[in-house]
């Protein structure tokens, strides 16, 4: 069995010309170009797909090579997994050359090799380079890919525009001085959705889809560097979901993963476990906190666009400043962003670089980091303050993400904190939405434009209406957060 060692990254289809030229390739020691043609299996019940295992026949040129990917770790882009090949006749499978050991359990080989079928294809042009990478003292072995084409399944089709970088030999950390070196030129994203993930979601939308690992609960600082690695995997995940459905729910996921994200990396920056020179650069902070700041605009067009769907006869104008096209391309200036790519890129390699250091120091700070979170949502003695209502949006996201994290199993008053506590996030969305229903409304106002009388009425009524359910929740918040305080 090998072990890939693997980094994989997104660039848009246009961008693949910009490789041809790049100085990476000055270190390339051979080059091959093929068109690729693959066939992917699974069972009507997508056995395999469950069980996180990818089985496929691929066609070479005139050779046929069969080969199975067992799940394995991951983050952030960063992938090791198992997988095993074997040369074979042709497009069909050849289970025989698989040992029954292979297969993770519950699968069971005899009733795959009975219902094994062919579901979708992932078909492609892969060019590759291997290349002699050497960096100071340190050298490395580094085949990188490009692949460019689509997954293919019903009629459907979703494309293919990738980089993959796979450690050959030597020290992995040179992975990142290549994806660094390219990111100069051709703007990148870190990618963690395989072809096959690919090809599922078409064959199987309701059923197949993008997962990440849930995060376990910790006691010591190396569970809180994998917190933040899968807080990155949200994030990546829920961007490439955005990508591919178009479902503006998800941005509100892919907000809420970075600020968790930003929070994870804020505690480990405060640690003084950590020593000095591993800690998160200043820039870099700054970076993360700027393109919060971007995301959480779109945001608020997105919650400002629920809100005027409520109304029958919404002013074209209105729905002008909260319409999907606007946030479509306001998003993907953003996203695109180089520095946006890079940056997230830069946090990726520091908690890999922290990763392996060796951070077995108890975490001893989680009852005290339980009780600041709860003093840190101040929800409003009076519910008409609706800034500061907006204001707990972050207390408390933190709050839940942190509970969740070490407390599973939550005790009954736990449990129902973070009940309230998701039902407050879900109206102070709501209510920003209306906030910024009533800017647009006002400034419609200020230009003179002809505005339905009773359209700002209704406006401030629904805000009316929701801090006062905000107040009652708060109500029932604020007991159990109190009940919960130690003092």
């Amino acid at each position: 069995m090998a072990k890939e060692i693997e980094l994989k990254l997104a660039i848009p289809a246009q961008a693949a010309d910009l490789l041809k030229q790049h100085r990476v390739l000055q270190q390339a020691r051979s080059y091959d170009s093929k068109e690729l043609i693959n066939i992917y299996f699974d069972t009507d019940d997508l056995d395999l797909n469950r069980a996180r295992v990818a089985l496929r026949v691929r066609k070479a040129g005139d050779q046929y090579i069969q080969t199975l990917k067992t799940a394995g770790n991951g983050s952030g882009g960063l992938h090791q997994r198992g997988e095993w090949e074997w040369v074979v006749k042709g497009p069909q499978l050849e289970l025989e050359h698989i040992d029954p050991s292979l297969w993770p359990a519950p699968l069971d080989p005899v009733y795959l090799a009975q219902n094994l079928k062919p579901a979708f294809e992932t078909n492609f042009t892969r060019k590759k380079w291997l290349l002699d990478v050497h960096f100071d003292q340190t050298q490395a072995e580094i085949e990188m890919v490009l692949d460019n084409g689509a997954a293919i399944a019903g009629g459907h089709r979703d494309t293919i525009s990738e980089i993959e970088l796979e450690l050959v030999s030597g020290d992995s950390d040179l992975l990142f001085k290549v994806a660094h070196d390219l990111s100069d030129v051709i703007p990148l994203q870190l990618s963690n959705i395989s072809k096959a993930q690919r090809g599922y979601r078409l064959f199987a939308p309701q059923q197949a889809g993008v997962r990440v690992n849930r995060i376990p609960p910790f006691d010591s600082y190396a569970g809180l560097v994998t917190a933040a690695q899968i807080e990155l995997d949200h994030f990546i995940a829920a961007r490439d979901i955005l990508s591919f459905d178009r479902n503006w729910l998800n941005l509100e996921s892919l907000y809420e993963s970075l600020l968790q994200l930003r929070w994870c990396c804020y505690h480990l920056n405060r640690s003084s476990v950590i020593d000095k020179a591993l800690k998160m650069p200043t820039y870099l902070s700054y970076k993360l906190r700027m393109f919060t700041y971007n995301l959480e605009h779109l945001v608020n067009i997105y919650r400002q666009s629920q809100a005027w769907q409520r109304l029958d006869n919404c002013p074209k104008e209105l729905q002008h400043q909260a319409d999907f096209t606007l946030l479509n391309s306001q998003y993907h200036a953003i996203i695109n962003e180089p520095w946006m790519g890079q940056s997230m890129l830069e946090v990726m390699q520091w908690l890999y670089i922290l990763n392996k250091e060796d951070l077995p120091y108890p975490f001893h700070d989680n009852e005290l980091i339980f009780q600041d979170l709860l003093r840190r949502v101040q929800l409003p003695l009076h519910p008409t303050d609706k800034i500061l209502w907006l204001k707990q949006t972050s207390p408390l996201l933190h709050l839940i993400r942190w509970v969740n994290y070490q407390n599973p199993q939550q005790g009954l008053g736990t449990k129902h904190l973070i009940h309230e506590a998701n039902l407050l996030v879900d109206l102070i969305n709501e209510l920003g939405g209306l906030m910024s229903e009533e800017l647009a409304i006002q400034n419609m106002i200020d230009q003179g434009l002809k505005v339905e009388p009773t359209l700002l009425a209704r406006n401030q009524k629904d805000q009316y209406d929701k801090v006062l359910e905000l107040g009652r929740i708060a109500l029932s918040f604020n007991t159990l957060k109190k009940n919960l305080q130690t003092h």
